[in-house]
Parts: structure tokens; C-alpha cells; sequence
């Protein structure tokens, strides 16, 4: 019997061992994964064999030993993001993050503290830490009201320095000390105070310093360095590093010419002046001579590390590093380009980011097979003419055909991952806005319907509609309605499975048209109105579920029109969307409207009907498929989630992950649900063979839509059974009682409705 068994194992590992190589690195449901960009390098650290690099969006560790990367965030724990300042305390063996809210992160023996005093603590001024200084087991933050004083050992936050007029709060952009005195550069001059004062909290004892060209201008940034202090000092247009001691103060003598004269930072490291202007990263030795410089597009800081190796934190080149041969190399983590999201697409696991933002040429980015690609001015001269990339929408028909519409410069195809055309009123039938400058086509919608056909709405236009078909040919609708014009503003337009377009318009409501089977064009205005009658007038998204209804997104929560013929939609009767009423659970009979007091800013449909909801203050809704039950609400409190103000949703249907575009950046959760097969041909599931150290989901997926599911052993013995949501199914791994099943073979038998397509597959589990 055991010899038997043993055998059936080892035919079920021999058939199995191949799938388990497709799928073994698969994302486990309730994931988290980032995809920030971290290309925007701010400031940069050594500890140890890594050197540390702080981008707008992460962090970053490179292994000088193998050269691999390894990144940080707050779904592997960091608290925020946006980190403005790093420094190592070589003393405590830790790292110091400083981010923009003013949060703060000690990383030390592998494990993260978060210090969030100055971010909760309420200020009217900023609270961005600007730079750490380091003295002995302390460290002393440079920040948008004063000083802060953290104890680093003790993992504390201390006293709070405020030395502006009246002992108020004063923006300090750097800190220096010389071994006695603690140098505080503001955007008010220059202050002091001795360390071992005995009440440093008491502002009477800092004192502006006067030894320098100007008591009250704005200076950046300090260093001791050479027994002397250096100084960035900003004066009527021109940047100048000067030094200064109690005797006065002079210009130094090495500062740069021409075009380089915009400095950024002064630095100590390693026993070298490290000065940081535009083009350039220069070190200086101890006799101030220049021991190596580093041209570059935008340096912030640099370092030269205990192998001699110069690194630099660039705006736009990420982490650079210069061997001693002086070869060069560029670390970036792969990522978009920048953390600016307005709009996402996803078709057949494919998908597109539109970077939004009425100025700056950022253009769009896609995430294919795991890979970020970016798509701007910088990397492709076709979008040179294209800037502000506002919307975009991929082709149901064929996946390497997308568009993007973009904030004054027409539209822009892409084909197999590049751009291939533009359009815009020289080359197509795209009108312009009437009295703005040449070429200023403003595209607010773009969505292909399942026959390929990509309709288009323009704003600010009397005809803003046009559709391309899949031949390439153009059309422009001409309306009975006459409320489009030079002052009424279009928003998304949606095309519905049922052949009606729906166009958000601003301020006014819906406005719905098709053609029926004699050509004839039906058009309709609808408004929206809540329960109460109170017209709402602010729409932003509209989405169609599986069941044919029709989700808008307003300023007042989500109504839903459920699943409208043309004979309704086009008669003369009004037509009013429905609240979803949420029942309380107090016995009262009362309920709530669903989200009434929130912004919806994007809606979208995923396998399962669930649906999914972004706001503008609340994170992101996951809702059952009528809405009524609350399935999950992440937010940056519960969740590694970047923002609360999320702007648009897109849903990979192959594998259920949800990436969420946030006013800070994309980041994506594994959802169980998938879209549903027509038949049960690529059924697997997932780890498979379980192994005993994994407790984790187990995963079903490739299923028809809602499949009955049974686990039995091979006894037959039911140990689980669910409902597939949309073609995916979740098991524990445990039974009915509650207790983790024993080690062996098991079958998953997966039916349709009416059980006129079944499967058998197989799982081993290890206990």
C-alpha cells in the first residue's frame, strides 16, 4: 500500500513538474507590489558592501558585491514615500530616512522604525526634512518649521529647536557643526547656538550669524570642512559658495563659472568636500583641491565610498556610479519614469498609463510581462510635438494597437510599442478650440468598443464626438442637442455593449446617443439627481458591469442606471439613475447611500462584478456585485497604499492584480478575481505541490465564469467546495472543521451551471 502511494506521488510530481516551472512565480493573492518610479535620485548613502540611494518615490540599496538591486517601499514596510533626505550613523549602524510629511524610518538589524512625531504633530508651516546631521549617537534634522533632536539609539524623537522671531518657527534648509557650534542655514540667514548650552529649546540661545555677506538672505546649505564653514549663498540671481569664520567671511576661490552656477548641496564624506551645483558633482580633498568632478544632467549629492568609488544621486540619471578608471555606470530600478498617473488601461494582461497633467511632457508608460517601458519626448522623438498625455485606451482587438490623448496636442497611435502617428488638425478632422493658439486639441475621452472602433471626445468644441474605425477611416458627430460650445466642457465617454455612447458633460449631466439599423442617429441628455431631488452636477467616470448596468461616478457617490433598452433610454420619459441604499445594522430599518458624501473618481468592473472604487479622500472601495456589501476600503492607514486620493483603477483580468494610480504613484494589490473562460482548457492551480512551510491561498484559476468547485481527496471524501469568482477560485488549504488537510493527492472538480462542462485536475499537498 505505501510502496503504491509512493509511486502515485512520484507520477503526480512527473506530471505536474512542468506546470509547477510555468507558475511558480506567480503573485500570492492579497499581495502587494509597487511601481514607483525611482528615477528622480535624491541623496545617496554607504553602509557597508550597499550604497543606499533616496528617490521621490523609494528607496534603493545596490550590492557593490554582485551589483543586484534591492528596493524599498512601503509594501516591504517603509512607512511613506517621497523621502527627502538620508543619512548613515556609523555608530548606531543606522540608516536615518527623512520623507517630505516630515514621517521618519530608522532601518537597523534588518528591521524599520517609524518615528511619526513630526508628521502628526499639526504645524501651519512644512514639515519636509530637508537634511540630517549626525552627532555622535543623535541626529539633528534640518526641517520646514526648526530643528528636531532624535535620540537614535533609543529610537526617540527629542526636543524641537524653534529659533525664529520670537522663538517661532523658521525654515531650515541645512545643518553644519564644528564641534561647538550647531550652524542652522535658513531662509533667513545664518544661526548658532553652543551645543552645550544648557537649554538649546530655549531660542534665546541661537544667534543669527553676522560674519557673512548677508544676515537675512536665503543660504542653502552649509559644511565644515578644513577648519572653516562653507556656505551656499543665494544674491540677486547668482549662486556663490563662500567661507566664513568670526574674523568675516570671503568667496571661495574655486567656485565654478558660466553656466554652472546654480549649486544644490555642500557635503562631507570621506574626508572630501563634496559640492553640488547644476551640471556637476565636484570632491574636494582637504587642501581644496579638486580631487575628481562628475558631469551630469541633475546632481543633488554625492559621496565617495571606502573603495574609492564616487556615487551620485541625479534628477534624471538615478544613481550613478564612477569607478576609480573612471568607468561609468547608471542604476535604475525598473519602473515608470514618474510617479504621475491620470489614466490606465489593461487589455490581455497589457498595461498602459497615461501621465495626465495639463503641462510637462511626461507621455505614457506601459507594464508588459513585468517590464515598465516609457514612452516620452525623452526617449522618442515622435513625442516631442505630443506633450501632456491625458487619457488613454488599448484596442480589444489587437493589444499592441493603443492611443493616447493628450491636453492641447491631438492624438497620438502606438503600434507593437511604438509611436507611429500623430493627429491633430493639420492631418485629420480634429477641430481645434476656437481663440486658443494653433494646434490646441484637447482630448477628455477615448474608448474603443468591442468591434475596434475608438470614439473620441474633444472639449470646448460645438462637435466634439469622432470615432476611427478599424480601417482608419474618420468620422465627426453632427447633433441635434446644441449644448456643446466653446464653453462647455466634455469628460470620458463610454461605449456600451449594447451600442449606446454615454459622454460625461461637466455641470450639465449625460449625454447619450447611437445609430439604430437605418442609420438614424438617437441622441439623449440625461441628469442626475439624488433621492432627495437635488441635481448633481459633477460627473467623472462611468463603467458597465457584466450584468449590462451602467455605473457613474459623481461627486455625491455612485448612481446606477440598470441596464437601459434603447426604447427607454431614447423615449420621452425621464430617466433617474439609482443610490445604492446600505442598510444599517442597528435594527433601525434605516440605511445609507452607498458613498454619498465621497468623490468617485474611477469605477471599474472586475471578474467577479465586483466593483472597484476609487475616491478623491477615502483610498480605494472593493463593493459585491450589487454594491450593497463592503468588501474591502484600503487605505493608507491599512494598507501599503501611497495616497487616499486615487484617480484611476485598472484590472489585469488574466491574473486578478488591481493597480490603483494614486496622486503619488501606481501601486497593485492581487485580487481573487479573474475574467471567466469559455471552457476549462487551461485550468491550474497554484502552488502545486504545496509545500509544508507554505500557508498561503491556493488558487484555482482558468475557470469558466462562476464554477462550482469541489476538493476531494482520493477517497472521494469532500474536504472544500466554493464558487469560482469570475474564472478564479480560492482555497485555504484547510476543511470544513476548520483544520489543515493531511498530506496527500487531491482532486479539484470544476463544473459550469448546468454541469454540461466539467474538469479534474490535481493538487499534492504536503502537511
Amino acid at each position: 500500500m505505501m510502496v503504491r502511494l509512493f509511486i502515485r506521488y512520484i507520477f503526480l510530481f512527473s506530471s505536474i513538474f512542468s506546470l509547477c516551472l510555468v507558475v511558480q512565480s506567480q503573485t500570492p493573492n492579497g499581495s502587494w507590489r509597487d511601481h514607483l518610479s525611482y528615477a528622480e535620485a535624491v541623496d545617496v548613502a554607504e553602509v557597508g558592501n550597499k550604497i543606499y540611494c533616496a528617490t521621490n518615490g523609494g528607496l534603493f540599496a545596490v550590492d557593490k558585491r554582485d551589483n543586484s538591486l534591492t528596493k524599498y517601499s512601503k509594501v516591504t514596510g517603509l512607512s511613506d514615500i517621497e523621502i527627502s533626505a538620508i543619512n548613515y550613523s556609523e555608530i548606531t549602524k543606522t540608516l536615518i530616512i527623512g520623507y517630505v510629511d516630515g514621517n521618519i524610518d530608522l532601518i537597523r538589524n534588518d528591521s524599520i522604525i517609524n518615528l511619526p512625531d513630526i508628521n502628526l504633530k499639526i504645524l501651519t508651516g512644512s514639515k519636509r526634512i530637508n537634511n540630517i546631521l549626525l552627532i555622535n549617537n543623535k541626529a539633528y534634522l534640518a526641517c520646514g518649521f526648526g530643528i528636531v533632536g532624535i535620540n537614535i539609539e533609543r529610537s526617540e524623537v527629542g526636543d524641537t529647536y524653534l529659533f525664529g522671531e520670537g522663538g517661532g518657527q523658521i525654515y531650515v534648509n541645512d545643518l553644519a557643526f564644528d564641534g561647538q557650534y550647531i550652524y542652522a542655514a535658513t531662509k533667513n540667514g545664518i544661526y548658532k547656538a553652543d551645543i552645550n548650552s544648557p537649554n538649546l529649546v530655549d531660542y534665546h540661545y541661537w544667534s543669527t550669524v553676522s560674519s557673512v555677506p548677508n544676515m537675512t538672505a536665503d543660504y542653502s546649505s552649509l559644511a565644515y570642512f578644513n577648519d572653516k564653514i562653507f556656505a551656499i549663498y543665494h544674491n540677486m540671481g547668482k549662486d556663490e559658495v563662500i567661507t566664513f569664520n568670526e574674523n568675516g567671511w570671503k568667496v571661495w576661490e574655486n567656485n565654478a563659472e558660466g553656466v554652472d552656477t546654480i549649486y544644490k548641496s555642500l557635503q562631507v564624506k570621506n574626508n572630501l568636500l563634496v559640492v553640488t551645483s547644476s551640471l556637476n558633482t565636484r570632491f574636494y580633498n582637504v587642501e581644496e583641491q579638486e580631487y575628481n568632478s562628475v558631469k551630469s544632467i541633475g546632481p543633488n549629492h554625492g559621496i565617495k565610498d571606502k573603495d574609492n568609488i564616487l556615487w551620485i544621486a541625479d534628477t534624471y540619471e538615478g544613481l550613478i556610479k564612477i569607478e576609480p578608471g573612471g568607468n561609468k555606470s547608471t542604476y535604475i530600478p525598473n519602473g515608470p519614469r514618474f510617479n504621475d498617473v491620470s489614466n490606465m488601461d489593461c487589455v490581455n494582461g497589457q498595461l498602459w498609463v497615461a501621465s495626465g497633467k495639463q503641462t510637462g511632457g511626461k507621455g505614457m508608460y506601459s507594464f508588459i510581462d513585468n517590464q515598465w517601458e516609457n514612452y516620452n519626448a525623452g526617449n522618442y522623438v515622435e513625442l516631442n510635438q505630443v506633450q501632456n498625455i491625458y487619457r488613454v485606451a488599448v484596442d480589444p482587438t489587437n493589444d499592441q494597437h493603443v492611443f493616447g490623448g493628450s491636453f492641447g496636442f491631438g492624438l497620438v497611435e502606438f503600434e507593437n510599442g511604438s509611436p507611429e502617428n500623430t493627429f491633430d488638425e493639420t492631418n485629420s478632422i480634429l477641430k481645434t478650440i476656437e481663440g486658443y493658439p494653433h494646434g490646441y486639441v484637447w482630448i477628455l475621452g477615448l474608448n474603443f468598443d468591442q468591434e475596434g472602433n475608438l470614439w473620441i471626445a474633444t472639449d470646448l468644441v460645438k462637435d466634439p464626438v469622432y470615432v476611427i474605425h478599424p480601417n482608419g477611416e474618420w468620422e465627426n458627430y453632427h447633433f441635434k442637442y446644441d449644448g456643446f460650445n466653446t464653453i462647455t466642457h466634455t469628460g470620458k465617454i463610454l461605449a456600451l455593449s449594447n451600442g449606446q455612447k454615454w459622454l460625461l458633460m461637466e455641470q450639465t449631466g449625460i449625454f447619450i446617443f447611437k445609430k439604430n439599423q437605418d442609420g438614424q442617429l438617437l441622441e439623449k441628455l440625461i441628469t442626475i439627481k439624488d433621492h432627495d431631488g437635488t441635481l448633481i452636477d459633477r460627473v467623472y467616470c462611468l463603467a458597465e458591469d457584466l450584468d449590462g448596468n451602467v455605473w457613474v461616478g459623481t461627486n455625491k457617490g455612485p448612481f446606477v442606471y440598470y441596464n437601459l433598452t434603447d426604447d427607454q433610454v431614447f423615449s420621452d420619459q425621464d430617466i433617474q439613475g439609482n443610490q445604492i441604499l446600505i442598510p444599517r445594522n442597528d435594527n433601525s430599518g434605516l440605511g445609507d447611500f452607498l458613498l454619498a458624501n465621497e468623490r468617485i473618481n474611477d469605477i471599474v468592473i472586475d471578474g467577479a462584478n465586483q466593483k472597484w472604487i476609487a475616491t478623491e479622500n477615502s483610498g480605494v472601495f472593493l463593493m459585491s456585485d450589487d454594491g450593497k456589501k463592503e468588501i474591502h476600503n484600503f487605505t493608507v492607514d491599512n494598507s501599503p497604499l501611497f495616497s487616499n486620493t486615487v484617480v484611476s483603477i485598472a484590472i489585469n483580468n488574466k491574473t486578478g492584480e488591481v493597480f490603483f494610480g494614486t496622486e503619488k504613484g501606481i501601486i497593485s494589490y492581487k485580487g481573487q478575481a479573474t475574467s471567466g473562460n469559455e471552457d476549462f482548457q487551461n485550468v491550474y492551480v497554484f502552488p502545486n505541490p504545496v509545500r509544508e512551510d507554505y500557508h498561503g491561498d491556493i488558487t484555482i484559476t482558468g475557470l469558466i465564469a462562476n464554477a462550482h468547485v469541489k476538493i476531494t481527496d482520493v477517497s472521494g471524501n469532500l474536504v472544500y467546495e466554493t464558487t469560482s469568482l469570475g474564472g478564479q477560485a480560492i482555497w485555504n488549504g484547510k476543511n470544513f472543521n476548520g483544520e489543515r488537510v493531511g498530506t496527500g493527492v487531491y482532486l479539484v472538480f470544476c463544473t459550469n451551471d448546468d454541469g454540461s462542462k466539467t474538469h479534474v485536475t490535481k493538487l499534492l499537498f504536503i502537511h
